[in-house]
């Protein structure tokens, strides 16, 4: 999959208590030719989904890096037609 699909890295930092965030979304694609000026159109989706989270409780970084992994995957295929290995990582402070 990496090879013909390649990579798309998200990282995410949130607030533990109120799980706002606090740092990026900060997106970057290898091997998926798609340049990483392109994800400025996903980055409020990201947002909204994070903040309705977190009025839903969902604090949890596991649960939150899934709903990164499948706004960021629903947005690519939809917009490019293509699957890349899409590795979110969700630090909380």
């Amino acid at each position: 999959i990496l090879g013909d699909e390649g990579i798309i890295s998200v990282f995410i930092v949130v607030d533990s208590s109120s799980g706002k965030i606090v740092g990026g979304p900060h997106i970057q694609a290898r091997g998926s030719g798609i340049d990483d000026s392109a994800f400025g159109a996903v980055t409020p989706k990201i947002q909204d989904a994070l903040d309705k989270s977190a009025q839903d409780g969902v604090m949890e970084p596991h649960q939150l890096q899934q709903m990164v992994r499948r706004v960021v995957g629903k947005w690519v295929s939809d917009t490019y037609r293509r699957r890349p290995m899409i590795l979110p990582v969700v630090v909380e402070v």
